[in-house]
């Protein structure tokens, strides 16, 4: 989990997220991975891990959510594990959520795989991304739709957020790190796209879903610079294979 907790409030989401990583996830080691919090808050942070048995760092190379992303694939791949990333402010609420994620990349060339995140008005912040033709952009699978629509959907092959995402260990080495240019969603989408150009593949697995504490908008920044720099790292790349089918 990548951490940075600039107030009481923020601190109360890392506490909640990482009692349910705990208790959803008992046996996985845990790594929170601080980004600069300020130094009253970082006490309380490493001491919350210290008695919840999680592992704190703080990484001083690099800034932002990507740079921490790239701490856990490399303590992932020195280590010999999958790595999986879930967002501060996520409760995990779907029973064996890891379980499902990691059968859900033992199948074939699927190196990733993620979830669903549910705004607290129980209406779907993203699940997953699509490349909208008509807006000619991606945009987040699912926005503002029921949460009783995961019940009913299908595993999709499509990008995933890296809010609630797991990468499988042998492709870790392949893909590399998260680009630490972009970040949020257009981070996630850079990543997986990488993926399937060398030849991987990232599924959607609806069973796997987390509530989210904080309302945000799941949508990608499409008009800004970052969005700029991903259509320049994948210019002449064909979309249409995650554009949904008119019917």
């Amino acid at each position: 989990m990548s951490a940075r907790a600039e107030s009481a409030e923020d601190l109360d989401l890392h506490f909640q997220t990482l009692a349910s990583l705990r208790s959803g996830a008992a046996r996985a080691p845990v790594l929170v991975v601080d980004d600069r919090s300020p130094a009253e808050h970082a006490q309380v942070l490493e001491l919350a891990c210290q008695e919840l048995g999680c592992t704190y760092v703080t990484h001083d190379e690099g800034q932002g959510r990507s740079a921490g992303l790239n701490v856990g694939l490399t303590v992932s791949l020195e280590q010999g594990m999958d790595a999986c990333f879930v967002a501060a402010g996520l409760v995990l609420e779907s029973p064996g959520w890891l379980e499902r994620l990691q059968a859900r990349v033992r199948a074939g060339d699927v190196a990733v795989a993620g979830g669903a995140v549910v705004q607290p008005d129980a209406l779907i912040r993203q699940a997953g991304y699509f490349f909208s033709a008509f807006r000619r952009n991606w945009s987040a699978r699912l926005r503002r739709v029921p949460q009783e629509l995961l019940q009913v959907s299908e595993p999709l092959r499509c990008p995933v957020s890296s809010e609630l995402q797991l990468v499988r260990h042998d492709w870790i080495k392949r893909i590399g790190a998260f680009n630490e240019d972009l970040s949020g969603a257009l981070a996630s989408l850079d990543y997986c796209l990488r993926v399937y150009a060398a030849g991987g593949d990232c599924v959607f697995e609806p069973t796997v879903w987390a509530r989210a504490l904080d309302a945000r908008d799941g949508e990608p920044e499409n008009e800004s610079a970052e969005a700029r720099r991903l259509r320049e790292l994948h210019a002449g790349v064909n979309f249409s294979r995650w554009t949904p089918e008119v019917v």
